[in-house]
């Protein structure tokens, strides 16, 4: 063989070779996808058929249904505006391709190719339908071909069973592309839970599809493309130009003439739509959070073309107890702030008002009852009961006494000099400063906790050392990040509202921590189960520990900072913490009854602009601003019910203290008897454990003598000097 022959015939070989290659894998990859392609139904009639996911309550009432074609329009029922918005905008060859539009595809593909990935689609409207009726939304090259294949299948079938032609203003084409712009306008999603053009017409604009205009046919084709983000409630600017490109499109394929585009293309898309006129969902932001569940366990598919029996743990009396109360409680706060009328406020407007969020759930069992993810949900879908992570701030304190408490370096007698004092924390000066700079002195620990001193709280820090209360919060629930920080008593750390319920939750139900839950059991259509909520539990704490912190606890809503709940007229056993930030933009609340643990936060979205300060200058607290609102709503939640008070575990004794020394009042009144006393607090309440003492004077004068300093007043020194046996304590 001549030498130049060699090379032409291993080239030729190899170029052979690498064809048959590339031959035999698109083969076997054609016929893995044939293998996996969906079966289409003989009957087209078939095709499009919803039935739908329904959501129930508790107590088995269905409460919301998403995914459902409700009802069909035929063609001639629909605006012919309708028609030709969506082909303009999506596929203007509609009436000409077999179902794949070759050429389109090819452009997308080099634009995408030159452009970056994204830039362009080339999905005819047949293809986009087959996606919404047969595949998920993922995006690979098999899904691809699978979907153009479907594509050519389903226009064959719809060929065959309408073999006619029809002539008018879009030309002459054949009669079932009518049927399936039918199939497709029937099916597809439009947002605010409309499936079908006849729900979207009525849930938008409370018409038919017939009697849609130009501008709102447009606004509803438009919405196609991406629902959430071109929604007009949401996203007025992206749905306003959303509309505009629409009716560009129009105009550039001759369906509307030049004349009908100028007077039509200055219409903002929120004047389209009356917010109050659509149909809201009863509750919106629980609807959403069980769609979350569901995708996070199964996949969005599943909500996109699973047909569910889900039944949740909603309680719908307190669910709507919830809402009362922090629609009441906002509108409140609006007023204190110098705000107008939210009623009167724009869409734009309202996104600068006061938030807030409440979860309410059984401690024994972790259902959730009732959950207000924000005051509107026309507003922002964002769910600030489940997903945002504000500071707490003294709302977290209780997790700190509880560590200090269970390691046994203090007790709530322990004493305390509640002062300024000064840290140095990563080499920098840190003071821990108390609310309105108030500090209270000699102190026990449980005083310091009712008045939710933050120096006492630092210094139980000090002693139980931060990694231990990070350690505890994660056995307490809390799955977000908390750092193991000197401030961490302060509550630095962010947390979710459901996070501070259910650490509550704990203390009520014995220590012990029930994993939360929305959902309670899921059926498919044929109603067999595919999921049961199975409890998931752990001692947290021990039952003694528990109940020592739910009894301090009651102290703060008898006599501390969230004492306004029993101001405002709540007057059964009840437990709970106020928090509020220095910065004054997060407020919190919560608190127990021996049935039910909840959390209310108050704030704003953007806190760097708003702040909880009313309009004399004066901060809006946890006691002022979400108390009430947990008030509220525990007076209605049981209302009707029988009272019943927090359960005593063995080994645990109450007794009644001076809050500032701890000692008996007995002890007391022996050592400065007559009037002297009366200007010194009234006695609190304090559960012991078998393992903790009371305090005694000896404890006192001790503490004293090791502090250095004279803080007891001197009539009850020169009393205690009497005693003999604590004379040798003294200097």
């Amino acid at each position: 063989m001549k030498t130049w022959l060699r090379p032409l015939a291993v080239g030729s070989g190899l170029v052979t070779l690498l064809t048959v290659l590339f031959t035999l894998v698109l083969f076997f990859l054609f016929r893995s996808i044939v293998a996996d392609l969906p079966k289409l139904p003989e009957n087209p009639h078939e095709l499009g058929i919803r039935p739908g996911t329904e959501i129930f309550a508790a107590s088995g009432e269905r409460i919301f249904t998403f995914n459902q074609s409700r009802q069909r329009a035929t063609l001639d029922q629909i605006s012919p505006f309708v028609v030709q918005a969506l082909i303009a905008t999506e596929d203007v060859a509609f009436n000409r391709h077999p179902g794949v539009h070759f050429r389109s595809l090819l452009s997308a593909v080099w634009a995408n190719l030159t452009q970056g990935f994204g830039t362009r689609g080339g999905s005819t409207l047949t293809q986009q339908l087959v996606k919404r009726l047969f595949f998920s939304p993922e995006k690979t090259l098999k899904r691809k071909f699978s979907e153009m294949l479907i594509a050519l299948q389903l226009e064959a079938l719809f060929a065959r069973t309408y073999p006619d032609t029809v002539e008018n203003e879009r030309g002459r084409y054949p009669v079932y592309k009518d049927r399936l712009l039918e199939l497709y306008l029937n099916t597809v999603f439009y947002g605010a839970n409309a499936y079908g053009i006849t729900d979207a017409a009525t849930i938008y604009f409370g018409r038919t599809p017939e009697d849609l205009s130009l501008p709102q046919a447009a606004l509803l084709m438009g919405l196609i493309n991406a629902p959430t983000a071109y929604n007009p409630l949401q996203n007025p600017e992206r749905a306003t130009k959303r509309l505009r490109h629409v009716l560009r499109r129009m105009a550039a394929v001759g369906f509307i003439s030049s004349a009908e585009l100028e007077a039509q293309i200055e219409i903002r898309a929120e004047e389209l739509v009356d917010p109050h006129s659509i149909p809201r969902n009863p509750t919106p932001y629980w609807v959403e959070a069980i769609k979350a569940e569901v995708a996070r366990r199964w996949g969005p598919e599943v909500l996109r073309y699973g047909s569910l029996r889900i039944f949740t743990t909603l309680d719908l009396k307190l669910q709507k107890a919830a809402e009362k109360a922090i629609a009441q409680g906002v509108g409140k706060l609006d007023l204190r702030m110098g705000f107008p009328l939210y009623s009167d406020a724009g869409l734009e407007e309202r996104r600068g008002y006061v938030q807030a969020a409440l979860v309410c759930l059984a401690p024994r069992t972790g259902q959730v009852r009732a959950m207000v993810g924000g005051r509107d949900i026309f507003v922002s879908y964002y769910n600030r009961a489940l997903t945002a992570r504000r500071q707490p701030g003294s709302g977290f304190k209780p997790i700190a006494y509880l560590a200090a408490l269970q390691e046994g370096v203090i007790s709530p007698l322990s004493l305390f000099v509640d002062e300024i004092r000064h840290y140095e924390v990563n080499r920098r000066l840190w003071i821990p400063r108390n609310f309105g700079e108030e500090y209270l002195g000699l102190t026990t620990a449980a005083w310091a906790l009712v008045k939710s001193a933050n120096s006492t709280a630092v210094q139980v820090t000090e002693k139980v050392g931060p990694q231990k209360i990070a350690d505890l919060a994660q056995r307490l629930g809390f799955e977000s990040t908390i750092g193991p920080y000197m401030s961490i008593a302060l509550g630095v750390n962010e947390v979710t509202v459901l996070e501070m319920a259910s650490a509550y939750g704990a203390l009520v139900s014995a220590g012990l921590h029930v994993e939360p839950t929305l959902v309670d059991s899921v059926l498919d259509s044929e109603g067999t189960p595919l999921f049961a909520h199975a409890l998931s539990i752990r001692q947290a704490v021990p039952p003694d520990l528990a109940y020592q912190m739910i009894h301090l606890l009651r102290q703060v809503v008898n006599r501390g900072t969230g004492r306004s709940v029993r101001r405002l007229g709540f007057t059964r056993p009840a437990a709970g913490k106020t928090g509020t930030t220095n910065d004054n933009t997060d407020a919190w609340f919560t608190g127990c009854t021996p049935e039910l643990a909840a959390s209310v936060w108050v704030g704003f979205d953007d806190k760097r602009q708003h702040k909880l300060v009313d309009e004399k200058k004066l901060q809006i607290t946890g006691g002022t601003g979400a108390a009430p609102i947990w008030t509220e709503f525990m007076k209605a939640a049981t209302a009707g019910t029988p009272e019943t008070d927090f359960a005593l575990p063995s080994g645990v004794r109450i007794i009644a203290v001076d809050p500032i020394t701890g000692l008996p009042p007995s002890a007391l009144q022996e050592a400065a008897p007559g009037d002297s006393l009366a200007e010194r607090e009234p006695p609190i309440s304090v559960a012991l454990r078998s393992l903790e003492i009371e305090t005694k004077p000896a404890d006192l004068l001790a503490f004293e003598k090791e502090q250095g300093r004279a803080l007891i007043d001197s009539l009850l020194r020169e009393a205690w000097d009497q005693q003999a046996p604590l004379l040798e304590l003294r200097d």
